[in-house]
């Protein structure tokens, strides 16, 4: 018994573009991020997805919202998917916090650290994991598309053993899509494949 999880970035946004961590806040997706988000559907297309599940964030909602229109298959926002909360690093343009003490610990590794009034690596990925956990408990043997962001998925994906000294600029392209499965029986997750980039 297995659930099949498509974990993607969503589309490009206004800050993104511009290299502006947007954490929880938010920026409309740009004209590219609608067209990444159309790809996504094309990529999970023949995977017979039973379920969108988005974070409650408007670029992720916008991309899924997109994604259903070829899909056709009913959408949840899931609050624990969010993007990790970056605290005043929010608003902040990449360059302007590159110099800042323990950026690279904070931002390209899995510990405690974290910014100020922010969520550490390793608080977030545990939200993460845990949100997928009772998504995979209450949809056994299913197939789901999950819209979220690169922050959330870098530190959860650390979280299960696939960590990097990257950031999630450089690890996940927007509109990136990777497949993993949960085997209900070993109960652990399974990295399959980097779908697309």
């Amino acid at each position: 018994m297995k659930t099949n999880l498509y974990l993607a970035r969503h589309g490009q946004t206004q800050w993104n573009e511009v290299q502006r961590y947007q954490g929880q806040l938010d920026s409309a997706l740009t004209l590219l991020g609608k067209e990444q988000s159309k790809k996504i559907a094309q990529q999970v297309l023949n995977k017979k997805i039973d379920l969108i599940i988005t974070s409650p964030l408007g670029r992720a909602v916008d991309t899924a919202v997109t994604c259903q229109k070829t899909l056709n298959k009913p959408i949840i926002n899931v609050d624990g998917i969010t993007e990790r909360d970056l605290g005043l690093w929010q608003g902040q343009y990449a360059n302007n916090i590159k110099n800042e003490i323990h950026y690279d610990e904070i931002l390209h590794q899995f510990t405690a650290l974290k910014p100020t009034d922010g969520e550490s690596a390793i608080d977030c990925g545990t939200r993460i994991f845990n949100a997928l956990k009772t998504l995979i408990t209450n949809h056994k043997n299913k197939n789901l598309l999950v819209i979220f962001h690169g922050e959330a998925l870098r530190c959860f994906l650390a979280k299960i053993g696939q960590q990097s000294t990257r950031n999630a600029y450089d690890l996940f392209a927007n509109g990136c899509t990777l497949h993993l499965t949960y085997n209900h029986e070993t109960k652990n997750f399974q990295y399959k494949t980097l779908e697309a980039k």
